[in-house]
């Protein structure tokens, strides 16, 4: 049963890429909305299904079915399903985007399943190009941020596809858990080079100083349910391979990777909280503030124990719920031309929803209790405590107090002064941001069971990398 629903799963991700593409015929949205979220929620159901059934199985000698795997098939279903509503609502062009949306989940639901560096290499790249694409198709206005977008990721690509060529010669199978086994990699020169490679190439898509200078005008150039895509999955897609790539073919290098991330997050925590301290526009703001939240989950990858990794896919599905949360507000404001921070002002008397809506899930993300974000950071800075890595977590602890600043400017303008001139809020909208706000409170209140599953899926990984 267990093998069976595995290979449902696959056969569903095939027709969510196969759906998007009759959609193109029958050019009918409501029929192309309502199938792609059957798919999703059967794949969500279905990885949920193999997560608590524990199996743990290799499928065409390119996927590994685990519930480190499971895990984040399902969370990318669940995100998948809240941007293509968004995109149902606001996007340009939605039967494009659909069939732009299924090709890019292949890749998306490939990588945490990936046995292997080139399924990784070849799942980033199916993520990332239709990704372009969504950005491209939405107008001319819209080229800048495609364009860049693009180079970043060919750069990305071509850095990844060259770090796995160096390894290539000492273990033509390119699985994920044989390099660790080669005697002769054995502190080899390739392993440094190779590792600084990889680092590289996923940081260019996780967003870590300093490969993170093109986040911001894409962020702002992008349509807002493609910026909500790329913040709240594609860079989660970067942080799970990343995980998979350093904890399996890097488990011999763990003192040398760990000294690098520490470096690279405290970088990116620091960048992208000053940074975001000076800006006027919300969608940049958020940019940045979502680099400093890379900056948060790579201190858990840092530490580089199982409590670390526990802490790190916990921040990650925290960090997904509230961008693609904010991101959906910010979408809906921008189609009423609501950009600045000064554009804000009395938002929460124009629509209360959208203005408590908000300042949650900014109080989440600068882990203000009882929220998800202070379950997260908390276990994050725990994690590298309980390590000896005492600095880390104090410089963690003071770049949250920094987000503080830049998010109570936000804050202030929403209730700032009351203005009649009143916003409605679409179904599809307030739906989505229901939902992520009750998922932000109530396992902010209880986070038990999702620490549970977390620290199931890190053992999974652990374990995984021992075999």
């Amino acid at each position: 049963m267990q093998f069976d629903s595995m290979y449902g799963i696959i056969v569903l991700i095939a027709l969510l890429a196969f759906s998007g593409i009759a959609a193109q015929f029958h050019r009918r949205r409501a029929v192309a909305f309502a199938v792609g979220m059957l798919l999703l929620a059967g794949i969500a159901a279905l990885s949920a299904y193999e997560f608590w059934s524990g199996a743990s199985f290799v499928l065409f000698g390119m996927l590994h079915a685990y519930r480190f795997s499971m895990l984040f098939t399902a969370l990318f279903a669940v995100g998948l399903a809240m941007v293509d509503t968004l995109s149902y609502e606001h996007g340009e062009s939605f039967i494009s985007m659909s069939m732009l949306l299924g090709f890019a989940a292949v890749g998306i639901f490939i990588v945490p399943m990936a046995s292997s560096l080139l399924a990784i290499l070849l799942a980033v790249e199916l993520a990332s190009i239709p990704t372009i694409l969504m950005v491209a198709i939405t107008g001319r206005h819209r080229t800048e941020a495609a364009v860049k977008l693009f180079l970043m990721g060919s750069i990305a690509i071509a850095v990844l596809a060259f770090a796995i060529a160096m390894i290539f010669p000492y273990d033509a199978s390119l699985s994920l858990s044989a390099f660790q086994a080669s005697p002769s990699l054995q502190g080899s020169y390739i392993v440094a080079l190779s590792l600084v490679l990889f680092i590289a190439a996923l940081g260019m898509e996780a967003a870590l100083f300093p490969f993170n200078l093109w986040v911001p005008d894409v962020y702002e150039g992008a349509p807002g349910n493609v910026t909500a895509l790329l913040a709240g999955i594609n860079k989660k897609v970067a942080f799970v391979a990343l995980m998979e790539v350093l904890f399996t073919v890097f488990i011999i290098s763990r003192p040398t990777f760990s000294a690098m991330l520490q470096v690279l997050a405290i970088a990116t925590m620091f960048f992208g909280n000053l940074a975001a301290m000076v800006q006027r526009s919300v969608k940049r703001l958020f940019a940045y503030s979502s680099i400093s939240q890379a900056g948060y989950i790579t201190v858990g990858i840092a530490v580089a124990t199982q409590y670390g990794i526990e802490s790190s896919i916990f921040q990650i599905i925290a960090h997904m719920l509230m961008i693609i949360g904010a991101f959906a507000i910010v979408l809906w404001l921008e189609e009423r031309n609501i950009k600045s921070i000064d554009d804000y002002r009395g938002l929460a008397y124009r629509n209360g929803f959208a203005g408590i809506a908000l300042t949650i899930m900014m109080l989440s993300m600068a882990g203000v209790p009882p929220l998800i974000g202070f379950v997260g950071k908390f276990l994050l800075f725990s994690s590298a405590i309980a390590s000896g890595l005492l600095v880390l977590a104090l410089i963690g602890i003071l770049n949250s107090f920094l987000s503080i600043y830049y998010y109570a400017r936000v804050m202030s303008a929403i209730y700032d002064r009351r203005l009649e001139h009143s916003l409605a809020m679409d179904k599809a909208t307030a739906a989505v941001v229901a939902v992520i706000l009750g998922a932000i409170v109530l396992i902010g209140i209880y986070p038990g069971p999702l620490i549970s599953i977390a620290q199931q899926a890190a053992h999974s990984l652990i374990i995984s990398a021992a075999i």
